[in-house]
């Protein structure tokens, strides 16, 4: 089995970069190679100089993921407070690699989508190694790196054959040419104009044509004939409606995820490596050209658009996988939003602590990578505009209705200020013959820091039916378990007011603010203890064993979805996790939770 170390550094202000890296080691692993990574131990404490070293020492491959921060670091260019982890890493793989240069291939400069060779550190430069670029991960997309990896090599040497027997031939007599009579012959050089009169033989004039660049001339033969196929299917549809392409205004050049080429009618023709190329009018470009992270995060588009006013273009290839580019031109500038999917890699909510003990916790967490100007701080009117908007948010108009709470009565509750450098609102229904909280609303908002660029907001409903319990003595709680209708309710609830209700006082406008990456909501269902005697799951059927204490999915979706929307992928998510949970019979188009 191969073994291999993954040497990176964080990309300041591209979250995308550290996913991307994260995305290559879980390709790498699922593809059979042993592949390690820092973030992998680090819920472990350890002496991280020594796992480095030990890393570098045993691997088969060390893998350099390049990068500008990387690069810095590597070359000593970054300043003393900064990237110091990387000049050290760095360092070691720099000397174990002028330690033996004949093992080219244990030290292996990789681009991500979206790098170039200007990212490679000086002691691994193209001019010294090989450097594998991945344009996707998948087989296809990362092959060459693979077969490094794996030794299968692409092409095997033949056994050597026997030596053909070849008879002398002849060779005739020298016979010199018959010489040209004399004649005058000019040679024009340069662009021509006007007429040329020449005195002499006829045909003796030469004017060099300047030589014209073809459709996808600089992409490789692949990729060449792609463009040729979209330039000349372009070209037919805007011939029969009088338009014209023109010619290439220069060679096609290596960007993002694939291949572009200008054209001097305006338009350009892109495509993601190794699928259709297409052609999108001038406008259309400008406003991709403008967002942030393009090309390597948004990607390329996937059809052809021809008409500049199109409202809507969908994208793929980029880091960020599927989305679309809104251009309304009510709300300049263009925007680029996420398709709506599902994901199992829930980070954010096994980091994030619950907000304290309870037998259930259902919540939401929100990742908003926003582009902000300035140092994002809480300051007393963000307060203010929080307190304000809590009550009326989804999750608070939701509880009282919640079965659990009516068949107790409460005292009317109210959202209240906890004290901390992030903000945080509590909502609690106490119980009514004393003692600990039973039910209550949590709303955390957490600032970007050293971790990551996003902001990130967690609701969550928690429950205590032990102190439920207590109220009316004798009663047994699995009377006040949560249904599955509830905590997709509750999801949808808590979604809502993740992501547009908090953050709606660090930003105008949520869902027009300006993303660095797509957002994402964790829905998270945590039980203390079993999580059959909290929930009541029978909407699935029956288990086929005893369901685990949590779980997770992530929902990649734009931001303000309508709550038709929310809900219904809340319950997909729900029946996603009741199906790994055992429920074998669990169904996405089953309409009890709709």
């Amino acid at each position: 089995m191969t073994r291999a170390f993954l040497s990176y550094a964080e990309e300041p202000g591209d979250p995308s970069h550290q996913e991307s890296v994260l995305r290559l080691w879980e390709f790498l692993r699922s593809c059979g190679v042993d592949a390690e990574i820092d973030l992998s131990e680090a819920h472990e404490r350890r002496d991280r100089a020594l796992w480095v070293a030990g890393q570098i020492r045993e691997a088969d491959h060390v893998l350099v993921i390049a990068s500008p921060a990387y690069r810095r670091g590597a070359e000593g260019r970054g300043s003393a407070h900064e990237e110091r982890g990387v000049q050290w890493e760095a360092r070691l793989i720099r000397e174990a690699f002028y330690a033996d240069r004949n093992a080219l291939n244990r030290f292996v400069p990789v681009l991500l989508p979206g790098r170039g060779p200007d990212d490679v550190p000086d002691f691994l430069a193209p001019a010294t190694s090989t450097v594998y670029t991945v344009t996707d991960f998948t087989v296809e997309g990362a092959e060459k790196l693979l077969r490094m990896l794996t030794n299968q090599p692409e092409f095997v040497r033949r056994p050597l054959g026997a030596v053909p027997v070849l008879s002398p031939k002849q060779v005739p007599p020298h016979v010199p040419p018959p010489q040209p009579p004399p004649a005058v012959r000019n040679v024009v050089t340069g662009n021509v104009s006007g007429v040329v009169i020449q005195v002499g033989n006829a045909g003796s004039v030469t004017v060099p044509a300047t030589p014209d660049i073809r459709i996808g001339e600089g992409a490789d033969r692949w990729t060449e004939r792609a463009f040729e196929n979209a330039f000349h299917r372009a070209a037919g549809r805007l011939g029969r409606a009088g338009g014209r392409l023109g010619a290439p205004a220069g060679r096609a050049y290596p960007a993002g995820p694939g291949f572009v080429q200008h054209l001097t009618g305006g338009a350009v023709i892109c495509s993601v490596a190794g699928k259709r190329a297409v052609v999108v009018a001038g406008p259309i470009w400008d406003d991709l050209a403008a967002l942030p992270g393009f090309p390597a995060g948004p990607g390329f588009p996937t059809s052809d658009h021809l008409d500049a006013a199109a409202r809507t273009v969908d994208l793929d290839g980029g880091t960020w996988r599927m989305g679309i580019l809104h251009r309304d031109p009510a709300s300049q500038p263009a925007r680029w939003l996420p398709k709506s999917r599902l994901s199992g890699n829930a980070r954010e909510a096994l980091r994030l602590p619950v907000a304290g003990p309870a037998d259930l916790t259902v919540r939401a967490v929100a990742t908003l990578p926003w582009q902000f100007d300035d140092d994002v701080v809480i300051t007393p009117q963000v307060r203010e505009l929080i307190e304000a908007a809590l009550p009326d948010a989804p999750i608070s108009t939701l509880l009282p209705a919640l079965s659990l709470l009516r068949r107790v009565r409460t005292a009317p509750a109210r959202w209240e200020r906890a004290s901390g450098r992030d903000a945080r609102y509590d909502y609690s229904l106490r119980n009514p013959a004393g003692g600990d909280t039973a039910v209550r609303a949590v709303a955390r908002i957490l600032l970007p820091g050293d971790r990551t660029a996003a902001v990130t907001v967690s609701v969550e409903f928690q429950a205590n039916f032990a102190a439920w319990a207590s109220a009316r003595p004798g009663r047994n709680t699995a009377d006040l378990r949560i249904t599955a209708n509830e905590i997709v309710a509750l999801w949808t609830a808590a979604w809502h007011t993740a992501t547009v209700v908090v953050p709606g006082a660090l930003v105008p406008d949520p869902e027009r603010a300006t993303l660095l990456a797509p957002p994402t909501v964790e829905l998270q269902v945590k039980a203390d203890g079993s999580l059959p005697a909290v929930a009541d799951l029978s909407a699935f059927g029956e288990a086929a064993g005893q369901p685990g204490p949590e779980g997770a999915v992530t929902v990649v979706a734009p931001i303000g979805l309508r709550r038709t929307k929310r809900r219904a992928w809340a319950a997909r998510a729900l029946t996603r996790l009741a199906r790994a949970w055992g429920f074998a019979d669990a169904d996405e188009a089953d309409e009890r939770l709709g």
